[in-house]
């Protein structure tokens, strides 16, 4: 009975009704804290525009890339209805501090810190002329320049190309596929037999160059689309192909041997020299001869033929609008005396 008396008195007094209307969530429960991960903000004034937010992101249309047209640059917006907040978007972003933010947990050690890419950029010594160019033009400081040579931290390189388009030397950062290795290393097998081929249709011509003569050259055309008929069989994949093209005829140097059978005198000197046994001395038909599977165009051949039997030549390469252009001049190493 009491009990009942006092819900009475309560009631009367409607202290209840203003504790209900103004009910507070005790602060300790309601606030996040620092740890919690939250839908990521964006501060689009760091932004590089590199994508990989984008990438990364494992929900479809969570993400997406705009231009500000004040501002004139691209800029991550985050879709709250498809976002999961996973934070790798944030995660991957390379900048500091970052465009995209949210609770602390994101911060992951460097060393683990996997980059959403299909390809990586590196720097070639052997073209690179140490002009800094790449490294003024890295806005995330992911080249570094150290005892005279340049080089791209992959943890931090996120393929952006701002460090090609600063280079003045075409070659001297290559931008590599880290995918479909073994298909990449087919092109290039196959790449090779066909400049080899396109070469041989001229031997006639090749021969009549000068011996020793650097001023005198055969220039040769091999349309690229020629190639790419090929190569599509292999990787379905033109930009993959025209790179990994590319890759190699900045640095490929062939040396190519050709054979006068005319000038051969049987001495057979070639045949023990040679290494892989391509050059051998067939009894039935008393003659030496070439296998040009077996070649390794050592040019030891060269280099001890009398005769002059074999002749070497040395061939260059590069990709310039769809067309691989062929050099060809004769060597420079002298003949054994």
């Amino acid at each position: 009975m009491s009990s009942v008396i006092w819900y009475l008195y309560e009631f009367a007094r409607k202290t209840w009704i203003d504790r209900f209307l103004n009910a507070k969530t005790d602060p300790e429960i309601a606030e996040a804290p620092s740890r919690f991960r939250d839908f990521p903000e964006v501060q689009k004034d760091l932004c590089i525009s590199c994508g990989a937010c984008v990438f990364s992101c494992p929900s479809q249309g969570a993400i997406k890339l705009v231009r500000d047209e004040e501002r004139e640059n691209i800029f991550p917006v985050i879709n709250k209805s498809s976002c999961i907040r996973c934070g790798f978007c944030v995660e991957v972003c390379p900048t500091e501090p970052k465009t995209l933010k949210t609770g602390e947990n994101y911060l992951i050690m460097e060393e683990y810190r996997i980059l959403p890419q299909e390809k990586v950029y590196i720097a070639d010594e052997y073209l690179c002329i140490r002009c800094k160019k790449c490294l003024e033009a890295c806005k995330i400081g992911a080249i570094n320049f150290k005892d005279n040579v340049i080089s791209i931290d992959q943890s931090k390189c996120v393929s952006c190309g701002d460090c090609i388009n600063a280079c003045p030397v075409k070659g001297a950062i290559k931008e590599t596929y880290i995918i479909n290795i073994d298909e990449q290393k087919e092109i290039i097998n196959t790449l090779i037999k066909s400049l080899e081929g396109t070469i041989n249709l001229e031997v006639e011509r090749i021969r009549k160059l000068p011996d020793h003569d650097p001023d005198k050259i055969i220039k040769l055309e091999y349309p690229l689309a020629d190639y790419l008929q090929k190569a599509r069989n292999i990787i379905p994949n033109d930009e993959m192909i025209i790179k990994t093209v590319e890759k190699v005829t900045d640095r490929l140097k062939m040396n190519i041997i050709t054979w006068d059978d005319e000038k051969c005198n049987q001495c057979r000197l070639c045949v023990n020299e040679c290494p892989t046994g391509a050059i051998k001395y067939d009894e039935k038909i008393g003659k030496v001869e070439r296998d040009p599977e077996k070649c390794l165009r050592c040019t030891i051949c060269y280099q001890t033929c009398p005769f002059g039997v074999p002749g070497l030549y040395v061939a260059r390469f590069l990709l310039k609008n769809n067309v691989i252009l062929i050099t060809l001049k004769p060597s420079q190493i002298p003949i054994r005396g």
